[in-house]
């Protein structure tokens, strides 16, 4: 598949960096959800893959996304086929990351974070990016799916913080 002239819709579409990388954060989120502790299976996969530090910077990013969420983020159940916004804007803020072009991170990031924890989660989304890297797990940028994603960003000014959304209604429990 050519992911230049498509924006993947399967999981079967998507390198094997990208499932990983998927399957991880859909697997910490249904341990979140489902009250049980999925850092065992995540420790295993990413030790056999030479990346262990990834899992704890996976943890970090996850966790300020709980703690500093602006709305729900559609991240989707491991059965799933399908690839949400949400979990598209995660996979490429880390590919843009990983090629060092980590001036838009924030800005997508701003999307469904609080504006303080964009701020600080753009420097651990970078961090997971680099362990990521470091173990060979190369994300790929994909220009036509940053095409697709809607920006919003957080404009601030004297003691006043504008939030500029792009559409609030597309925000989607799963």
């Amino acid at each position: 598949m050519n992911s230049e002239k498509s924006v993947p819709d399967s999981l079967t579409d998507l390198s094997w960096s990208e499932q990983l990388t998927l399957w991880s954060m859909r697997y910490w989120s249904d341990g979140f959800r489902q009250n049980y502790s999925p850092y065992e299976t995540l420790r295993e996969a990413y030790s056999r893959t030479r990346c262990p530090g990834a899992l704890m910077a996976l943890d970090n990013f996850l966790s300020l996304v709980v703690a500093g969420h602006s709305r729900v983020i559609d991240i989707r159940c491991l059965c799933c086929e399908g690839i949400s916004e949400d979990e598209w804007c995660l996979l490429q803020s880390l590919a843009l990351a990983q090629s060092d072009c980590g001036g838009q991170i924030k800005e997508m990031l701003s999307g469904f974070l609080e504006p303080a924890t964009a701020r600080v989660a753009q420097s651990v989304i970078i961090g997971w990016a680099k362990e990521l890297r470091e173990g060979g797990l190369i994300l790929p940028l994909r220009s036509r799916v940053l095409e697709t994603i809607p920006l919003t960003h957080v404009v601030e000014g004297r003691g006043i913080t504008l939030r500029v959304y792009t559409n609030p209604q597309t925000a989607t429990l799963h």
